[in-house]
């Protein structure tokens, strides 16, 4: 396979010289390495089974403050340390018996030795990835296979922010997913009239066709709530069952 050349090339600044700071959405440079260093925590989110609110798994999450986490994977991704940020966050998860799922940035998965530095990387619990940022996405192909061996080696992966949008129609067109999560703007369209429980509808038919699970993002209220177990969704996450926090799991 030919290697994916990044989705743009960082330029040096009129008059900047070599040593100098660089920064990307106001994140320098080294400021990111020291993250990718080890200077972060995660917070952890319950993911919940709408029929009894019981938790079906956890959601680890980046914070870095005064750094914003989003900004962080922007910088990342400019800077071309996407697929180090990931490793960093996956090494930095705990062992332990919980259920815990990980987000990868969509572009780390274009290396086709990366599903294999993943899989190294496995702390001693059950693990699950969540592919992020699809507009990333060069190469479907690429990650469609790498995907492929996650799931082969016993490690589900699914796909987040679906929300009827090209990159992620793309992307279920080309890859095979274990679980979709379903976009907030969507589970509050469908909590707000017809419209958006059609193309609720119409997501979770598009998951049934891939035997995968669905998961509600961004639930905050309870007709939301009602409103994705009435569709037939099995999953959900957001405020209403818990906010991030940084107790540890076992």
């Amino acid at each position: 396979m030919t290697a994916i050349p990044p989705a743009y090339t960082l330029r040096r600044p009129a008059g900047l010289q070599e040593g100098e700071d660089i920064r990307q959405g106001g994140i320098a440079r080294a400021e990111l390495e020291g993250v990718i260093a080890g200077r972060f925590a995660l917070a952890v989110q319950p993911v919940v089974r709408l029929a009894d609110r019981s938790v079906d798994h956890h959601e680890a999450l980046l914070r870095c403050p005064p750094l914003p986490a989003a900004a962080l994977l922007s910088a990342a991704e400019a800077f071309g340390r996407e697929a180090a940020l990931d490793l960093a966050v996956l090494r930095a998860v705990a062992p332990g018996e919980a259920p815990i799922a990980v987000n990868l940035c969509a572009r780390s998965l274009q290396s086709p030795a990366f599903a294999a530095c993943l899989l190294d990387a496995l702390p001693a619990r059950p693990v699950r990835f969540e592919l992020t940022r699809l507009a990333a996405i060069d190469d479907l192909a690429a990650v469609a296979a790498a995907t492929a061996t996650l799931r082969a080696a016993g490690v589900p992966v699914m796909l987040d922010a679906v929300d009827g949008g090209p990159a992620s129609l793309a992307c279920l067109a080309a890859v095979r997913f274990d679980a979709l999560k379903i976009a907030g703007s969507v589970v509050r369209a469908a909590a707000g009239g017809e419209r958006g429980r059609r193309l609720l509808g119409e997501l979770r038919r598009l998951a049934a066709t891939m035997e995968a699970a669905t998961i509600a993002t961004q639930v905050e209220t309870l007709p939301q709530a009602w409103a994705m177990q009435a569709a037939g969704v099995t999953l959900a996450q957001g405020w209403l069952f818990g906010a991030p926090t940084q107790s540890q799991l076992t």
